[in-house]
């Protein structure tokens, strides 16, 4: 993996009063529990909340403190608690230290707050990152060809597309990890597909999932894309990985057992009929 564009050059941590029409890009912005969130957040400004667990577990608005991940830790705030108005809480003991925290988890906060896509992982020939709504126009276009909604559900309407898109990046991505994301061709900046590890409902392991546009079929992308994902699943803690392939569908079964899946057992999801194929993470 090259290394990552650092998008976020900054930190500035916020003052009482301090005025934010002139917010430099590139900073993230650190801000009390005692501020006025919801304004900021309103701003459109990236920053987090700060909360020194040395001064007591309690802000002056008197509401429970409950919201973030321990000394040095980052974690999404809970709505209802008293960083209301927040996306990320950050935890630390004494005033805020910029040290005191990953450089590679603070880049991603950022993005998170500035929906800059986070970089996954490359291969020899591709790069794998998270989906953005920059990305449908190529999506549309490859699953416009019916051989590939024939095993794969078609995209929806364009609105509906890109509120899923932006629900997927703050309920999936952030919360899981992982996700489907994009491949992109790296020679030629063109994206091929999309390949990753899904959650999909009533089943608690990781879906691996890919679709490769019809003119970069019978290539080997799809091989070269899933290995890479299962090597990034051993990397990060995943034990077990499930992949649910039409009955019809030859070339899945395949490429999945190519792969070391093994099947398993058919399943029934609505009218069609899958086969449940498992991989034991090494």
């Amino acid at each position: 993996m090259k290394q990552r564009t650092n998008y976020l050059k900054k930190i500035i941590v916020l003052t009482d009063g301090e005025n934010l029409r002139d917010a430099e890009d590139g900073t993230l912005y650190i801000a009390s529990p005692d501020a006025d969130l919801k304004a900021l957040s309103e701003s459109g400004i990236p920053f987090v909340v700060y909360v020194d667990t040395l001064a007591g577990s309690q802000t002056g608005s008197g509401n429970e403190y409950d919201c973030a991940a321990g000394a040095g830790k980052a974690a999404p705030a809970s709505k209802g608690g008293f960083c209301d108005g927040a996306k990320y809480v950050l935890e630390g003991e004494g005033e805020f230290d910029e040290e005191d925290f990953d450089p590679e988890e603070l880049e991603k906060i950022y993005r998170r707050l500035k929906k800059i896509p986070w970089d996954i992982l490359e291969t020899d020939r591709c790069v794998i990152k998270e989906t953005s709504i920059d990305d449908l126009d190529e999506f549309y276009e490859i699953y416009a060809d019916p051989d590939i909604t024939r095993f794969t559900e078609d995209l929806m309407e364009r609105s509906e597309e890109e509120k899923y898109t932006e629900n997927y990046r703050d309920l999936i991505y952030e919360i899981y990890g992982h996700g489907i994301w994009t491949v992109i061709k790296k020679d030629t900046n063109e994206i091929i597909g999309r390949a990753g590890l899904d959650e999909r409902a009533g089943f608690d392991t990781p879906e691996l999932g890919f679709v490769i546009g019809k003119p970069w079929q019978n290539r080997g992308y799809a091989y070269e894309v899933c290995s890479a994902i299962l090597s990034w699943a051993s990397e990060n803690g995943i034990t077990e990985i499930m992949s649910l392939a039409e009955k019809e569908n030859a070339a899945a079964a395949k490429l999945l057992k190519k792969l070391g899946f093994f099947e398993e057992n058919a399943v029934n999801i609505g009218t069609s009929e899958l086969v449940r194929f498992n991989f034991a993470v090494k």
